[in-house]
């Protein structure tokens, strides 16, 4: 059986936004200000930017299975993001894995649908999906607690997310690597999170959550990037 561990980060849809707002002499990052602004306006939703109103910048998986388990991202600098909604689906596909996110209900499968939607792809069937920030906290009703502050509450590495700012910055910038890397510690995270609720509800006993808790080390190390190099060495 495999499962496999997906996060997203998200920017603002800029050709929505032009089309919206009749904005086509803006850059990217002005297009970004308008939409903020808009939102802003917009009483019923002063906040964030609607889930309808955003793209998926970058995607990042860890897929374990009976061969190990392998942390990836899809896509570079320059792939479209038809391109990584293409990826998931055809993980989705082979795999057929069971999923794990942090707070998916919320701020990940809402997205993926409208961009399949937008883009009139297919959409990945998550009929297995496990939202571990609702298991634990029983609700999916209330805010989500912090994957982050979760993780270190449970003496793991943790992993501050990127704001919203940071994630839209380091894109206009080209820097999607640092987007990636930041996702794959987020999904790092989540899989000893689960493992650690696993053996909560009698789903593993300590002597295989140990062991698995090593394998998942080594497997870290046998990559060699220097960002899952540190979380593993940063592992207890």
């Amino acid at each position: 059986m495999s499962v496999m561990y997906v996060d997203i980060a998200t920017i603002p849809d800029f050709k929505l936004g032009t089309r919206l707002y009749d904005l086509h002499e803006l850059s990217e990052q002005d297009v970004a200000r308008v939409m903020a602004t808009k939102s802003r306006e917009n009483s019923s939703n002063p906040g964030d930017l609607g889930q309808h109103m955003l793209q998926v910048a970058a995607m990042s998986f860890l897929l374990h299975d009976d061969n190990g388990i392998k942390i990836r991202s899809a896509g570079v600098s320059g792939s479209t993001e038809a391109a990584m909604l293409q990826t998931l689906q055809q993980l989705m596909v082979e795999d057929k894995p069971s999923v794990v996110t942090w707070d998916g209900k919320r701020s990940i499968l809402p997205v993926l649908n409208y961009r399949y939607l937008s883009h009139g792809l297919s959409s990945p069937q998550l009929i297995n999906h496990v939202d571990l920030a609702v298991e634990l906290s029983g609700s999916s009703e209330q805010d989500s607690a912090s994957l982050h502050e979760v993780a270190v509450l449970c003496g793991f590495p943790g992993n501050r997310a990127l704001s919203s700012d940071d994630v839209l910055n380091a894109y206009l910038e080209g820097n999607i690597g640092l987007i990636q890397n930041n996702l794959e510690q987020n999904i790092m995270n989540t899989w000893l999170l689960n493992q650690r609720w696993k053996l909560l509800c009698g789903k593993l006993d300590h002597s295989s959550h140990e062991i698995e808790y090593q394998q998942f080390k080594e497997a870290l190390l046998k990559q060699n990037k220097a960002h899952l190099t540190n979380f593993a060495e940063s592992m207890t």
